[in-house]
């Protein structure tokens, strides 16, 4: 048995019982080597025992092979080292391998001492060893990133300052970047996160202006700030950025997450301001430092983004990352225009047509959604066939060279024992969704036939409640009501995720099949079992506003916002409510404004603040409201409305042609219909 045999035989220790390890096991896999490997890596060719064989001349030498330090006393200093750990004696056996390391100056046996103790648990022992390591071999940046790692691990991030400034130092330039980019992941892990946002910043400050390093420090710094609920100084920050270098991505990531943020409603919480934590309850909020409204925050984040889209050579992958954020924000309309940007930059994307074919469906534009999916589908299903060949092909060459494996004629698939280019799995679940898609697109044209057709391609084992809830849809628009009902009460629902699709599947049903009293039960009952449930009371209060029952609308409205005081479509339901029935209307008003607020740029609430103007009679300020949301999504309602507002402000030309326009995409909207019949503009 050779020198490493050996080593490698008695490489791996046990944990003492009981004792819980230190380390995740990413975070140990990452930071070190296993058992035995640090001979490997000093060097893998170590001479053989025995007697020395006679050389031969070999045509091609190779690199000079250096010998190993490794001697007997060495060998035997690191298996006392490790049958100690194997006797759950991890202390001695760390002094053990510590020792070896400091004489022979070797990363790998640090990199084993700290291993063990870090699988016994002993974290201020690991700590110790990355700062002996560092004592022994000042020049090792290894010792000082562990080291890091292991204080941030330990909560202990006052302590990084030393060792992360000594490390920006040793760095090369990408290091020292890349390092720079990390601090906001570690601020966020941090129990303190207020100090150690200020320690970063002054770890910072001499990086700012350096050509190498200003606009990943500035990132860094802005992605703490927006940590912090400071957006307003974020977006200062990337904007320095992207002055620095126009082509650079981190600035635009980082006004997009501002954006998303925006979206979620964050900064518009920090923004409307906290109370002095000695204030009473009724003392008014004070701004918060570094905040602004939402909008002027998802303005000033979209000029980051379009100036940078604005360039001839811009990442494709911003554009798709700019109109998921759109799309989130409801922007339907413009998240759909960067998507057919992207598309062509990057035609044979299937992704991409998927997601426009998904917004088109969202707009109710089925024809033009119908194209997009087909190009999806056309691309995907070119890519499984592509897939099913290379893997047939690495079959074939398995089989020609003895590997035994084999393809059927009747199964594309070789057997479980064939490697495969491409995972399978993926595609039936990719390809059920167009089919399910495009069913959907169908039924919107109203051609049940087709829609019926394609939700008869898709897998059985990918019929999931989305395609039950269709093929119900299908049933009850032909009069089967009561067969639709039984489907999907008869379907499977093992989470309540699926449990609470299948109740708002029926109660769609019943509204579709306009038993509004039937799907008021049905939520008053599920609202009985579950009474904080947002989702569901919101649900509930929209039946009961369609059955004209304002109060019982209004009580659960505002049991929503005790429940979540800053829910959006609650105060947007509320007030619109109000507002259509003009009905308090200074209060309605004040709802909407919050509302907007806390999502600036959702449509649906733009159109509302902008019928609230209406109703009170501002009728310029009501179009201009109501232009800026129809232009984000093109909604038959938002139409009706800016119709009204037009032909109110004396732009009855204007007035008439959103009212067609919308008239062409959407005829059977009532509410469209009324608008046209009111106000006798003909189709």
């Amino acid at each position: 048995m050779s020198q490493t045999q050996g080593l490698e035989r008695n490489g791996h220790g046990t944990r003492a019982p009981g004792r819980p390890a230190l380390l995740g096991l990413g975070l140990a896999l990452a930071l070190l080597l296993p058992a035995g490997a640090w001979a490997a890596e000093k060097n893998a060719a170590l001479p053989p025992a025995g007697p020395a064989s006679v050389p031969t001349i070999a045509p091609d030498p190779g690199p000079t092979v250096e010998n190993s330090y490794l001697d007997g006393p060495l060998l035997y200093q690191l298996l006392l080292a490790e049958f100690a750990l194997r006797e759950n004696q991890a202390g001695d056996a760390v002094e053990l391998m510590l020792e070896a390391a400091r004489r022979n100056k070797d990363d790998a046996l640090f990199r084993r001492a700290l291993q063990i103790a870090a699988e016994a648990g002993a974290g201020d022992k690991a700590l110790s060893i990355t700062r002996s390591w560092r004592q022994t071999m000042p020049r090792s940046t290894e010792a000082l990133r562990i080291e890091i790692q292991l204080l941030i691990q330990l909560d202990r991030v006052a302590d990084t300052a030393e060792p992360l400034r000594q490390l920006l130092s040793m760095s090369t330039p990408a290091e020292r970047s890349a390092l720079i980019s990390s601090l906001p992941r570690a601020q966020q892990r941090a129990r303190d996160k207020p100090a150690a946002a200020e320690q970063f910043r002054q770890l910072l400050q001499p990086y700012m202006d350096a050509p190498d390093t200003g606009v990943a420090a500035r990132v860094a710094l802005g992605r703490i700030r927006l940590n912090q609920g400071q957006p307003v100084f974020a977006l200062d920050l990337a904007t320095q950025a992207q002055a620095l270098d126009a082509k650079s991505l981190q600035p635009v990531l980082l006004a997009l997450d501002v954006m998303n943020s925006v979206a979620d409603g964050s900064p518009s919480r920090a923004a409307a301001g906290a109370r002095a934590p000695d204030a009473p309850a009724s003392a008014p909020a004070t701004p918060a430092k570094g905040t602004a409204p939402s909008t002027e925050l998802t303005a000033k984040a979209e000029v980051i983004v379009k100036r940078y889209l604005d360039q001839p050579d811009a990442e494709p992958v911003v554009r798709q990352a700019y109109a998921s954020v759109l799309a989130t924000q409801q922007r339907l309309t413009d998240a759909a225009e960067q998507l057919r940007l992207a598309l062509k930059v990057k035609p044979r994307q299937p992704q991409l047509w998927l997601a426009l074919g998904e917004i088109d469906l969202e707009l109710h534009d089925p024809v033009t959604a119908d194209a997009d999916l087909k190009q999806a589908l056309a691309l995907i299903t070119e890519q499984m066939a592509e897939d099913a060949a290379a893997r047939k092909a690495v079959a074939a060459a398995a089989a020609a060279s003895g590997g035994g494996l084999t393809v059927t004629d009747d199964d594309d698939t070789p057997d479980a024992a064939a490697p495969s280019a491409v995972p399978a799995a993926a595609d039936p679940v990719r390809l059920a969704h167009v089919q399910l898609l495009l069913a959907r697109a169908a039924e919107q044209r109203h051609d049940d036939a087709a829609a019926a057709k394609w939700l008869a391609q898709v897998d059985p084992k990918e019929a999931d409640l989305q395609v039950v809830s269709l093929r119900a849809s299908l049933l009850a628009r032909q009069g089967k009501l009561a067969e639709a009902l039984k489907l999907i009460r008869a379907s499977n629902a093992s989470t309540p995720a699926e449990q609470r699709y299948k109740l708002l599947t029926e109660v769609q049903l019943l509204l579709d099949e306009k038993k509004l009293g039937e799907a008021r039960d049905l939520l008053a009952k599920a609202n009985a079992e579950t009474p904080d449930d947002v989702d569901l009371l919101y649900q509930q209060a929209m039946v009961d506003e369609r059955l004209d029952r304002l109060d019982d609308m209004e009580r659960l409205l505002r049991r929503i916002l005790v429940l979540q005081p800053d829910n959006s479509q609650a105060l947007n339901a509320l007030g619109y409510s109000l507002a259509d029935r003009n009905l308090r209307l200074d209060e309605a008003l004040a709802m909407v404004r919050q509302a907007h607020e806390l999502s600036p740029a959702d449509p649906f609430i733009v159109d509302s603040l902008g019928w609230v103007e209406y109703r009170m009679g501002h009728f310029g300020t009501a179009a201009t409201l109501l232009a800026q949301a129809y232009s984000s999504r093109k909604d038959t309602e938002i139409a009706a409305h800016l119709g009204e507002a037009l032909w109110a402000d004396g732009k009855h030309d204007e007035a008439a042609r959103v009212l067609r326009d919308a008239h062409r995409l959407d005829s059977g909207n009532e509410v469209l219909k009324q608008t046209m019949t009111r106000l006798k503009v003909a189709p």
